[in-house]
């Protein structure tokens, strides 16, 4: 043995006892105590959060039932029970771009026992869907399955009802409607002699409540409505409530649809009388548009005009008619926040066609375009003013007379380019339309492909163009009775949602 080891022993065996206390220490703590960055299933970092944004590639669309009026009991003398006279109705189905497949069928019933759609010729994006059929039995839900989600790619159908006898002389026609959480409407009031029946479709699998909220032209802020504010949809069903009941007493309204936990499809139908006499109807639809700039068009030199508008803010608005040449001011005036309001223009200029409507804050608006017919009758079309869309589209109701028009909402000079597709879904006309500032153009239906259009699309890069189509119906037109009703374009910009993924990986210890 060194006689150098000898010294060293003890603090060896020190050094191995003090190892051996604090390997036996720190056992005792982790058996006490496991931070959580000791965790095999604990990430690196506590909480994160990835973001996707995603396109549906399912389409639906809600198409209402044919026009009615509210009360149809019989009782007392039949000369004076109301009547929906000899209504009848069309509807044209229509999808657009990148689609596997689109059908019909009634609302709540099974989609496997639909009416499927035509089937594409090829793969071309100038080829679409096209189908008819009516809204006799009741309102009809369109499911389309798209292949890619793109702009220029959805759905776009309208129903249209008319009659020449009855309470409900006229025309009446709407854009089908897309399902949503959150949807608005302005509103022609609750005087006496209009009705408005808020209709609201549920789509889904299952039961579902809708919040109501409603604000009138006597003050600003919500009113508290006598009828409650809560609606119950059940799965595949449609509920009604009566506005005027509601709310009644009012110039105009702006009501608020917003469901609980599922997508609903609304629409309100606007019925008018003065004692016996028929004064119109048609249906008002979601009007979700708020900018500084609004555009419409669809009237004819002799209509009468009334505005509707609503704004959260204190607002200056300017209202000037269109026509050929440029815009021409009829109105301003400062608007309430939190209020709806009615400006009646009075008649059209011979040569107006469109309504531009520009204000210092965001407003909302709707026009009431009225004609009139014969012994006191008269038919209006309710029209919600909105902002361009670079790429859009309208169906065109099947047996409808009808004029497309366009209005120009840029200062300068701009073009467009149409494109109108037959009951075969093929394509028979495409041109471009030029319009200088401020102004507006139209074409007649009957003017392309000898009438035989189903669907109009419009491609506007610039982003500038405002259109709608004015329709008519023979019969109605044959009787020479009043009847008009107005169908906006429907936007075909992709639908996109951002989804967020939270990763918290510790509910798992």
């Amino acid at each position: 043995m060194s006689r150098h080891s000898r010294p060293n022993t003890p603090l060896r065996i020190a050094l191995a006892v003090i190892s051996v206390l604090l390997i036996v220490v720190l056992m005792a703590v982790t058996l006490i105590y496991r931070p959580s960055w000791l965790h095999a299933d604990t990430p690196t970092v506590e909480r994160s959060s990835v973001g996707r944004t995603v396109s549906p590639r399912q389409r639906q669309t809600y198409c209402p039932s044919r026009m009615t009026i509210a009360d149809t009991d019989a009782y007392g003398d039949s000369e004076y029970q109301a009547s929906n006279g000899n209504i009848a109705s069309s509807a044209r189905y229509a999808a657009f771009g990148s689609v596997f497949h689109s059908s019909v069928a009634s609302m709540g019933a099974d989609m496997t026992a639909s009416v499927s759609m035509l089937d594409k010729k090829d793969d071309s994006s100038d080829d679409i869907f096209v189908a008819s059929g009516n809204v006799d039995d009741g309102s009809r839900l369109q499911d389309t399955r798209l292949l890619t989600a793109s702009n220029g790619t959805g759905a776009v159908s309208s129903v249209m009802s008319w009659a020449t006898d009855g309470d409900l002389k006229g025309v009446s026609a709407a854009s089908c409607v897309v399902p949503a959480l959150k949807q608005a409407f302005l509103l022609s009031g609750t005087k006496t002699g209009l009705t408005q029946q808020l209709v609201v479709a549920n789509p889904s699998a299952k039961d579902t409540s809708v919040t109501i909220r409603i604000w009138g032209s006597d003050k600003s802020g919500a009113l508290a409505l006598s009828t409650g504010s809560t609606l119950t949809v059940a799965s595949g069903k449609e509920t009604v409530l009566n506005l005027s009941a509601a709310a009644s007493g009012q110039d105009a309204l702006y009501a608020t649809v917003t469901g609980t936990d599922t997508p609903v499809a609304a629409i309100v139908r606007t019925v008018s009388m003065d004692g016996l006499t028929s004064k119109g109807s048609d249906y008002a639809l979601p009007n979700n548009a708020f900018a500084k700039s609004l555009a419409l068009y669809g009237l004819n030199g002799g209509d009468h005009a009334t505005l509707y508008l609503y704004t959260s803010r204190k607002t200056d608005v300017t209202v000037s008619w269109i026509d050929s040449k440029g815009a021409q001011q009829t109105n301003q005036q400062e608007l309430k926040a939190n209020r709806a309001s009615a400006i009646d223009l009075g008649d059209v200029p011979k040569s107006a066609t469109g309504i531009a409507i520009a204000a210092s804050e965001p407003v909302s608006a709707t026009a009431k375009i009225s004609d009139d017919g014969p012994d006191g009758q008269s038919d209006f079309a309710l029209v919600n003013a909105s902002a361009p869309a670079k790429i859009s589209a309208i169906a065109v109701p099947d047996q409808s007379t009808a004029t497309v028009g366009f209005v120009n909402t840029a200062d300068g000079d701009r073009t467009a380019i149409v494109t109108a597709y037959d009951t075969d879904g093929k394509q028979v006309d495409r041109r471009e339309i030029a319009i200088r500032p401020s102004a507006s153009t139209s074409v007649r239906i009957a003017d392309i492909n000898d009438g035989d259009v189903a669907a109009i699309r419009l491609k506007d890069p610039a982003q500038a163009m405002v259109w709608n189509l004015r329709v008519g119906q023979k019969d109605v037109s044959g009787a020479k009775l009043a009847g008009l009703a107005i169908i906006g374009a429907v936007d075909l910009k992709e639908a996109r949602e951002q989804v967020w993924a939270n990763q918290d990986m510790t509910v798992v210890r």
